[in-house]
Order: structure tokens, then C-alpha cells, then sequence
């Protein structure tokens, strides 16, 4: 028996998709297809061997076609994931999105010849096209593109692996998407989309808890086998393409992606691991607060008091939107917008994707924000967080479509700060000390969330990617294994994972489309706790500043973006003070719950 939700006020909250295309069926789309197809040609035609050499006035109108191009092929693409988002179980919508990434493959082919050629400019060349006023607006992209020159392969070879990319890693990522979107997980009587069972480890009541657990579980153990292999085939994907382009481990393309450093990341993973007591603390005081024996994974986001309490689609965009209007003017009516122009799909509908996202498309195309609203105060959170990155694409909209989007290291910036905004208009308004001590335990464990477990995570990955290339195909048993291993000591002896933990490795998707990605939330994480900081400190006069920092997009790079607000993420102590940060706020728990057990 299907369970009837919950109704949230959400429910009528859907994408307005009609400033794309009409329909699947749109007649537009495929003049759209067929029109980039054709100026990809012609841009090939014009441009081929000539793009290292061209003087810097052609440069800069070579730049300016190629920008046009992009934004209209980019339209495509961005409908057709967002329509399989709101029902992956749609044949057209699966068709459609097929369709997209067939042509776009088509289309990248003769794009091949670009990246190539824009890599081998030379310092000489460089310096000139840097000195001009048009094609030095150029720079970033022009610096970027040389980094890979060592990585690259002939263009045939390049040409051979675009022609192939439909049916590699984003058809891989896709089915398992699928499979787990159509997970349904039996819980007392009802079948339950893997999305809304997961809500019910928040539940106060430990018994839901650990049932839920339990069916969760289950559920996860059908297609693990067909889930593992498919991970196993984007393991050795990535194996033999770093092979190729000479990457000296599994994680440095996304580094160099990142604009930053195989050295700079391991500083970071060395310093979150390093302060796994963090963590280890909580979760003592969590469990004198739940009054229980042994905490187990069910028990890592049990409410403490009222966390939990329930709130309207209405009383969450009050809630977010006042908070953003709070901070400034202008960044509220750039986040309003969202809710006037139905740029948010917020219902859980059976067949939706899972999770929250927000989905650039281009500088001159407003973002779409997707949830699966049920109706719990952290969804407000997750909908503030999804904002702030909104929020950063459109003030970035002023640059250039190759300088728009930050690298995934800054690309989380907006969004935690965002919910860091949220979540203290939460705490100034609530007045019960128990209730306050409740929401700071909550805010924690989602920093440990975006911290300590994504670092975990990034050490999962790490070895797995280790394992497969020196072991073969790993089975299912032995990727639970290690996703035990790698997770359990950021817990040591507070919170004591079951053997049944070790097949929920099974239903996270960041290990499958973008390898590497996680540790880019730790990195944003600690990076907005640091910029909030100084937020509080500043006051009003930081807001421009902030928000300078936000429309720089893409623009340059991460450290030196940084620094023009006022710190080093170069210095090795960068990370620590993020940290102490979070240990200060575990000591305001371990304080307030001190005083909480003196009052009994």
C-alpha cells in the first residue's frame, strides 16, 4: 500500500520548464540541437589550427562566438536533465535526456580541436593576448586550459573518447541513479521512496529509528550486486583514463580541476582526520543526552527535544527568504525571485530523483533549485543552502560562460553560508534553552556531515579507486568492508556502527558521477564557517566585500580570491582555525548539556 504524504504546502511547487522548451516534444529543442550542431562546424571550420597563434583582436571575437555558441547549446542539456530529475521513471523524459547527450557528444566532437590548441599557447603568445583589453579578459581561461597541456592526447584519441562519452560514466551514473530512485523500502506496512526513509533516522521515536534502519537496509541489499559492478566499471573508467593522461593518482585531475594541489588537499584531509576527537566528543555528550547505553546509525541524527518539529512550505520560505532579506537587500530580491518565477521543484513525488540541488545553466539563464520537501525544519536549512548557491550564480551571471562557475572547492561557500544565516535567525528567535541546545546539536552534526563524513568518505574513495587498480573488480562485500573501515573512526568508541552499515555505500552518487568530488564539501565547509566568522565580526561593511567575492565566479583562483577577503588558504593553520571553530562549538554543547543535567 502506497503511503499518502503528508501534505506540506509544497506540493504545487513545480519547475516552470516552459522557458526552455514547451515540451519533450518541443520542436524547438531540436532546432536548437541542429543549430549548435552546425555553428560547432562552422566555428571548427574557421578556427582549426589557428587558435594558439590568432592575433588578440580575432582572439577576443574567436572568444565572443564561441561564448554564444555554449549559451545556447547549454539550454538543451539543462532541460532535459531537469525534466528526468522530476520523474527518472518517464520513458520521453529518459529519451529526451539520451537524445541530448547523443548530440552533445556530436556537437563536442568538433570542439575537440579547442581545448587542445588553447593549451598550447605559449608565453610568448600568452603575454601578448594578457596585454590587449579584449582577449585579456580572457586570461583565466587561457591559464587554465595550459595546465592540462601535459594531460592531453592526440586529438583523434580526444576525438574518439567525446564520440563515446554517451555511453560511459553518464550512462553508467545514470542507471544507477534509476536503481536508486526506484529503491522502495517497506516500513511498518508502507512502501516508502529511499528519500522519505531516510528522513525517519530524524525521527525523536528510537524504535521508528531503528526499524527504519532496518527496512532501509533491506532494501538497499536488492541490485547491490548490479549497483556494485556499475561502480566497479566507473572505477576502472577512471583507472585507465588517468593511465592515459598521465595523472600521478586517482585524485589529481579533480584537484587540478579544483585549481589547487595534490599537497593542499592531503593538508586538508590530514588536518579533518586529525581532529576526529572532535567529532568523538559529541557524540559522548549525544549519548548522555539520548539517555541510551550505545549509540549505533541509527542514533546519529536523532533529534534532541523538538529539533524536529514540523513547518509548512510557507513557514520555510518566510523563514529563508527573511533571512537572505536580513543580510542585505539587494540578496533578497535576487533569492525572491525563486519563489515568484517557479524556479523551485519542491514536492517528493514517487519517481523524483533524490536529494537537493541547484542547477546552473548559463550567465544570461536563471538557475533551478530542486528539493524533496518534507516538511521538517531542516528542510528549510536545505533549502537555504540551496539558495546561496542560486544565490552565487546569479551574481557571478556578470562574467563571461567561462569564468561563471567557481570551482568546486568555493562551491560551497554561498550555500553554507546561506544556511549559517538561516539557522541563526533560527537560534535569535528561539528563547527555551533545551530547544536551543537541540538546534546547536543539529548544526553541529550537519558541519560534521559537510567535515568529518565527506573527508571519511574521500578516504573510501581513495581506497577503493587504490584496490580496484591493484586488485581487480572489488565485490560488494569487500566495498562494505572498507566503507566500514574508513568510517568508523571518525566515530572511535561514541557511536558504534552495525555489520548491517556496511551496504550503505550502495545509494551515494557522488562516488559515481564526479569522482573526487567530496572533499570539496570539507573544503567549502570550513571556508564558510571561517567567512561567516568574519562576517560577525565585520558587520554591514562585510556584505559588499562578500558579495564581490561571490560574483567573481569562476574568475580566478581560489587562494588568491580568498585572500582579497582577508585570509591564506595556503597557510598550513588555514584549516585548524576552521576547525577550532567546530570544537568551540562542541564545548558550548558539553557546557549547555552540563548545565541541562544539573537542572534535572
Amino acid at each position: 500500500m502506497a503511503k499518502v504524504l503528508k501534505q506540506t504546502g509544497a506540493e504545487s511547487v513545480r519547475w516552470d520548464l516552459s522557458d526552455l522548451y514547451a515540451s519533450p516534444t518541443d520542436p524547438a529543442l531540436e532546432a536548437t540541437l541542429a543549430r549548435a550542431l552546425e555553428r560547432a562546424k562552422d566555428f571548427e571550420a574557421e578556427y582549426k589550427g589557428k587558435v594558439a597563434t590568432v592575433e588578440p583582436h580575432e582572439f577576443a571575437a574567436m572568444m565572443r562566438q564561441l561564448e554564444q555558441n555554449e549559451e545556447e547549446a547549454a539550454k538543451p542539456e539543462v532541460y532535459a536533465y531537469l525534466l528526468h530529475s522530476q520523474n527518472t521513471q518517464e520513458p520521453a523524459a529518459g529519451r529526451v535526456l539520451a537524445r541530448v547527450r547523443e548530440a552533445a557528444a556530436e556537437r563536442g566532437s568538433h570542439g575537440v580541436f579547442f581545448s587542445l590548441e588553447l593549451a598550447q599557447v605559449t608565453d610568448e603568445q600568452a603575454a601578448k593576448l594578457y596585454a590587449h583589453p579584449d582577449s585579456s579578459r580572457y586570461r583565466h581561461t587561457i591559464e587554465e586550459a595550459r595546465k592540462f597541456r601535459p594531460h592531453q592526447l592526440s586529438e583523434p584519441e580526444e576525438r574518439v573518447l567525446t564520440d563515446f562519452s554517451p555511453v560511459g560514466n553518464s550512462a553508467w551514473t545514470r542507471l544507477f541513479e534509476e536503481l536508486c530512485s526506484g529503491v522502495r523500502v517497506e516500513l511498518d506496512g508502507r512502501q516508502l521512496a529511499l528519500e522519505e526513509a531516510l528522513t525517519r533516522l530524524r525521527e525523536p521515536d528510537r524504535e521508528m529509528r531503528v526499524r527504519a534502519s532496518h527496512a532501509i537496509t533491506g532494501a538497499l541489499g536488492h541490485d547491490i550486486r548490479t549497483r556494485g559492478y556499475i561502480f566497479n566499471v566507473i572505477l576502472q573508467e577512471k583507472a585507465i583514463d588517468d593511465r592515459l593522461r598521465h595523472f600521478p593518482s586517482w585524485i589529481s585531475s579533480r584537484n587540478l580541476a579544483n585549481e589547487t594541489s595534490d599537497e593542499a588537499v592531503q593538508a586538508l584531509v590530514d588536518a579533518v582526520t586529525g581532529r576526529y576527537d572532535i567529532c568523538v566528543r559529541y557524540y559522548r555528550v549525544k549519548k548522555q543526552l539520548l539517555g541510551v547505553g550505545e549509540l549505533h546509525e541509527w542514533d546519529r541524527y536523532a533529534p534532541i527535544n523538538q529539533v524536529t518539529r514540523d513547518l509548512s512550505w510557507d513557514d520555510a520560505k518566510e523563514l529563508v527568504l527573511g533571512s537572505f532579506q536580513r543580510f542585505s537587500k539587494r540578496t533578497g530580491v535576487l533569492v525572491e525571485d525563486f519563489f515568484n518565477h517557479g524556479w523551485i521543484d519542491a514536492p517528493v513525488i514517487p519517481g523524483k530523483a533524490g536529494g537537493a540541488y541547484c542547477m546552473p545553466v548559463t550567465p544570461r539563464h536563471h538557475p533551478y533549485v530542486m528539493l524533496n520537501f518534507t516538511g521538517k525544519l531542516r528542510d528549510a536549512l536545505t533549502l537555504a543552502h540551496e539558495l546561496g548557491h542560486g544565490l552565487h550564480d546569479r551574481l557571478a551571471s556578470k562574467q563571461h560562460i567561462f569564468d561563471f562557475h567557481p570551482p568546486l572547492t568555493l562551491a560551497e561557500t554561498a550555500s553554507v553560508f546561506g544556511e549559517a544565516l538561516t539557522f541563526d535567525r533560527i537560534m535569535a528567535e528561539e528563547k527555551d534553552p533545551k530547544i536551543r541546545l537541540a538546534m546547536l546539536c543539529s548544526q553541529v552534526e550537519d558541519a560534521f556531515s559537510t567535515v568529518f563524513r565527506q573527508v571519511a568518505f574521500n578516504r573510501y574513495e581513495d581506497a577503493c579507486h587504490t584496490a580496484r587498480r591493484t586488485e581487480g573488480e572489488l565485490a560488494v562485500e569487500q566495498l562494505g568492508e572498507i566503507y566500514q573501515a574508513k568510517l568508523q573512526p571518525m566515530f572511535g568508541d561514541a557511536l558504534t556502527l552495525t555489520e548491517e552499515h556496511k551496504v550503505w555505500w550502495s545509494y551515494i552518487e557522488h562516488f559515481l558521477h564526479t569522482p573526487g568530488y567530496v572533499y570539496a564539501y570539507a573544503f567549502g565547509n570550513l571556508l564558510a564557517l571561517s567567512v561567516y566568522h568574519r562576517y560577525l565580526e565585520s558587520g554591514p561593511e562585510f556584505v559588499d566585500e562578500y558579495l564581490e567575492f561571490l560574483a567573481a565566479g569562476g574568475s580566478t583562483r581560489p587562494d588568491e580570491l580568498v585572500r582579497r577577503i582577508g585570509m591564506d588558504i595556503t597557510d598550513p593553520g588555514f584549516w585548524d582555525s576552521g576547525l577550532k571553530i567546530l570544537d568551540g562549538m562542541v564545548g558550548e554543547i558539553e557546557r549547555l548539556a552540563g548545565a541541562s543535567s544539573a537542572d534535572r
